[in-house]
């Protein structure tokens, strides 16, 4: 029998011996990798793909299952049903229905406003309007004219720190013809009597020539009448319009862009309106039919300049040149034409559709037929009511309700495609001053008397700090307040209705500079006093990064060659916040000057 201490030995050699055949040190310390090392940095030649063997082509041609065929025709026929109608109405704000036009441009009906009658403008119609005379008219009514509709006197003072102002008003005081006074008794129809035309012939002849004056200012200006409201919300700063088109007998499609700024109101500004939503008809217009529509088309397959081509052994152009595509995560429209080339390129077909502008559309059907006379039902790509989170679509007006209208629709709106812009005429920067708690409307261009925009800070007065103390024996003085540039207006916080949270801006003014101050500053612009007190600004609308709104004059060309000059707005962000120094119940040595 064996002893206890050659078991134990039997037992541990044993056991080395099977820990050495399971866990073995590794003999090779050292790994060579085989990798390809360029000596170029020019790949050209490896993607010309040159022809080196053709039977080397065939094999990769079977390889790539080009040489099997595959159980699918080609498309020879689509057959598309489409419903359209025509925007026939619009609004804005919350006012009443109105026909829409579309021989005028969509930007033009929702931006333009009235022109304001500058000096300079007041001299040209009234130049315009004696240049229209004959040489004998001209001689005998000119000083009637001057004299009934003189440029208004003792505006020295308002022109003071505009010298371009100044001198047109110096040279035009006593000699030009106020135009806006002018065409104002023109339109209530007391020029005659004021100035005193007895003779019908003379008459004839000037009313010919007033006639031509009020079309001259119609065909250079697009401007609202008077009576139409504005669409420009100043609580938004931004504009706010509803069309409307109907989609069946006793159904519309309200279409609402509730904080348009942008410049340009294409299709994407719009959103889908609950489908109870409803426009009345305007008095002046019938409502616009519904227009069904089965139309059959020839498929074509799609294609770009330098898609590559669907068959790897044909000859390329020189356009293709994959080495050039740097697409971004966020390049969604060149990754999805690298994608229909690269991969689904005999899966593209292109379907000509002439759709009119100012339509609203709606797909109702689509049918393909291929070459084996099989008939396919396209469905839309968001045809699934289940899987919300699923569906995808693309140039498709949706709502953000729930209970909006449903439909594949597109809306192909008549806006403008180029405008040419004058410089701003008007212009505020909205800033949160965080050290003072509160918003500025920091004026940085404001109209003048020539018809142009100038610096407002060159018109501010930014002296009469208070005085320095009577000489005491004091080495201190207190500052109740310090003040701000006069183009520089507050806008205060306060509560919203029933919050004790939320807030909104509202406009304050600030005392005038001087000792004692006997007035406040007011705003020389439109924008910050086009309303009446109180004048509230949404929180959300002044950011972080500030806000600037402008004023400028846009031309742009329409219809069979039309031109429409109009005065409009736009809204785009700030260069950042702003501080403005301002700083109460301080304590400043004698010697020292506040800064403002």
């Amino acid at each position: 029998m064996p002893e206890l201490s050659d078991i134990m030995i039997s037992a541990t050699t044993l056991g080395k011996d099977v820990l050495k055949e399971i866990f073995r040190d590794p003999a090779i310390t050292a790994y060579n990798r085989l990798e390809p090392r360029p000596r170029s940095e020019d790949f050209s030649r490896s993607l010309k793909a040159e022809v080196r063997d053709a039977l080397w082509f065939i094999t990769r041609q079977w390889q790539l299952g080009e040489i099997e065929a595959e159980d699918a025709g080609s498309p020879i026929d689509a057959r598309l049903m489409t419903r359209r109608a025509p925007i026939d109405r619009f609004a804005v704000l919350d006012d009443t229905s109105r026909a829409y036009d579309d021989t005028i441009p969509l930007e033009v009906v929702v931006e333009r406003e009235m022109i304001p009658w500058s000096l300079s403008l007041k001299v040209e119609f009234g130049q315009r309007f004696l240049r229209l005379h004959g040489l004998a008219l001209r001689t005998k009514y000119a000083h009637a004219y001057r004299n009934h509709y003189p440029i208004d006197s003792g505006l020295e003072a308002e022109f003071a720190r505009q010298p371009d102002s100044l001198g047109l008003y110096a040279a035009t005081l006593k000699r030009a013809i106020d135009g806006e006074k002018l065409i104002a008794a023109i339109n209530d129809h007391t020029f005659r009597a004021t100035i005193g035309i007895t003779d019908d012939n003379e008459w004839s002849a000037i009313k010919t020539v007033t006639d031509q004056l009020l079309d001259s200012l119609a065909r250079l200006y697009s401007e609202p009448n008077k009576a139409s409201p504005k669409a420009w919300e100043p609580g938004k700063m931004a504009y706010r319009i509803a069309i409307a088109s109907p989609i069946s007998g006793t159904e519309q499609a309200v279409l609402d862009a509730p904080h348009y700024s942008e410049g340009r109101l294409d299709w994407y500004a719009f959103d889908a309106s609950p489908a109870t939503t409803q426009m009345p008809d305007p008095a002046e217009v019938m409502p616009a039919s519904v227009t069904t529509n089965v139309i059959s088309f020839l498929p074509t397959a799609a294609d770009f300049p330098g898609m590559p081509s669907p068959r790897f052994w044909e000859m390329e152009d020189r356009q293709v040149n994959f080495g050039t595509i740097n697409a971004k995560t966020t390049d969604h429209l060149l990754l999805t034409f690298a994608e229909m080339g690269l991969v689904f390129g005999n899966d593209w077909f292109v379907i000509p559709f002439e759709l009119p502008v100012n339509s609203l559309c709606e797909i109702r059907g689509l049918v393909v037929t291929d070459v084996f006379g099989d008939r396919t039902l396209i469905r839309a790509a968001n045809d699934a009511p289940d899987s919300q989170w699923q569906r995808w679509s693309m140039f498709n007006v949706s709502g953000q309700d729930g209970d909006a209208w449903q439909g594949r629709y597109f809306f192909l709106p008549a806006s403008i495609t180029q405008t040419h812009e004058s410089d701003s005429i008007e212009e505020v920067s909205f800033v949160r001053d965080e050290m003072a708690n509160l918003a500025w409307a920091v004026e940085e261009t404001i109209p003048d008397a020539t018809g142009k925009g100038m610096e407002a800070r060159l018109v501010a007065q930014t002296a009469g700090l208070p005085p320095l103390p009577a000489p005491s024996i004091a080495s201190i003085r207190y500052v109740l307040g310090t003040t701000v540039p006069e183009n520089w207006i507050p806008f205060l916080p306060v509560h919203l209705p029933g919050s004790v949270q939320d807030i909104r801006f509202q406009r304050a003014a600030m005392p005038k500079l001087g000792s004692p101050p006997v007035d406040v500053v007011r705003p020389r612009g439109v924008l910050l006093k086009e309303v009446d007190s109180p004048f509230y600004i949404a929180e959300a609308e002044i950011l972080a990064a500030g806000t600037i709104v402008s004023r400028r004059f846009q031309r742009t060309r329409w219809y069979e060659g039309r031109t429409y000059l109009w005065l409009g707005r736009a809204r785009e962000t700030g260069r950042g916040g702003g501080s403005s120094g301002l700083r109460f119940d301080q304590i400043y040595p004698v010697s020292e000057t506040p800064n403002a």
